[in-house]
């Protein structure tokens, strides 16, 4: 995309941050922008934190009021006071590199808030005894935080117990661990789907981080919302902290 078009983008984005803006022409930008691969700074960032929150254009509008201020003083230096609001942001935002600092900060500064609520799990305790049990390798390797040679344990316990919880939580942890965020996902869903499982309220609490790491913002809330509702989930007032981050 050369530079003309992604000013000619950025501008029609900016425009469509108003409030009395055709809804459908502001969906066609946020479309255009979507399929789009951005170079320029102001452009990459907007459509970054976009993604980050399932494309809401309101996000984006609070962010860049945030950023108003230093917009109006950079147009107040150009000169350009007397100009329509569209010109205003135009004549400025290329050079505002700060702008994506924002939005790039605000994506970042969530997913922090948010994994600060997030806790290792600590995995199975060992026994003590001549012989060991099934799972003790596997912790041994967790433990020392060799995750990969820990995955690839646990990929034999699972195929050898596809339908053990046990298997099913840790392969989702390990996978967790190793941000393959699609088999966590997949793992956690699985354990949930059986309340009666020891692991039920742990994979229902993960399932949330994990579906947050793949940018399925609105499914995360749902799920965080689902545990707050659950009074018997001893991670209610957690996913309660985590929500108020989300906001």
């Amino acid at each position: 995309m050369n530079t003309e078009n992604q000013n000619r983008i950025l501008a029609l984005l900016l425009q469509s941050l108003e409030d009395d803006f055709n809804p459908q022409e502001r969906m066609r930008i946020l479309e255009q922008l979507k399929n789009s691969q951005p170079t320029d700074e102001a452009l990459l960032g907007a459509k970054m934190l976009l993604e980050e929150n399932n494309w809401d254009y309101n996000v984006l509008k609070k962010a860049f009021a945030k950023t108003e201020e230093k917009v109006d003083l950079v147009a107040s230096q150009t000169k350009r006071k007397n100009k329509s609001t569209y010109l205003k942001y135009a004549a400025v935002i290329l050079p505002i590199t700060f702008v994506l600092g924002y939005f790039i900060n605000a994506s970042f500064n969530s997913k922090q808030n948010i994994e600060a609520f997030y806790n290792k799990e600590e995995g199975l305790p060992n026994y003590m005894g001549a012989e060991k049990t099934n799972w003790d390798p596997l912790m041994e390797l967790y433990r020392a935080n060799k995750m990969t040679e820990a995955f690839a344990i646990s990929q034999q316990i699972l195929t050898q117990k596809p339908q053990n919880d046990t298997a099913v939580y840790f392969h989702g942890v390990i996978s967790y661990e190793l941000k393959n965020y699609k088999i966590a996902k997949i793992d956690y869903a699985k354990i949930t789907q059986n309340k009666e499982s020891v692991f039920y309220y742990d994979a229902a609490f993960r399932l949330g981080f994990t579906l947050k790491n793949l940018n399925e913002n609105s499914a995360a809330k749902q799920q965080f919302e689902t545990i707050t509702n659950d009074q018997s989930n001893p991670y209610n007032k957690k996913a309660k902290a985590v929500l108020e981050c989300l906001k």
